[in-house]
């Protein structure tokens, strides 16, 4: 009997640390982001708008990383040492909002790269 609960308990913790953490930066897909915002744009303006958001995406996919792994070492230490640290678990937050919307923009700029025949 103890050891059903004990199995109840760590199953409970798991699926806990499973649902709350964050998600893998590749895993978290792309916000859609209208390309008709740039079709104003010519291809140099394209060109410098698609290496900023590719800088950005670079950026947020570190910061989106350095939360997912956390989470996953307090998931970890939580499940099988200190339950409370399952407090400190951030989920996904600003940082993945920001970097599905950068992601969907990048994929709007490629989108117009592509139309206006640019060659990028």
């Amino acid at each position: 009997m103890k050891s059903i609960k004990i199995i109840s308990i760590s199953f409970l913790c798991i699926s806990i640390l499973f649902t709350g953490c964050a998600t893998k930066p590749s895993e978290l897909t792309a916000s859609f982001v209208s390309p008709g915002i740039y079709n104003s744009y010519d291809c140099q303006q394209v060109s410098v708008e698609m290496q900023r958001y590719t800088s950005q995406v670079a950026d947020l996919t570190g910061k989106q990383q350095k939360i997912y792994t956390n989470d996953q070492t307090m998931g970890l230490i939580g499940t099988f040492l200190l339950w409370p640290l399952y407090l400190f678990i951030k989920g996904d937050g600003e940082i993945a909002s920001q970097l599905q919307t950068a992601k969907g923009t990048l994929e709007a700029l490629q989108q117009v790269s592509v139309e206006k025949k640019c060659g990028m």
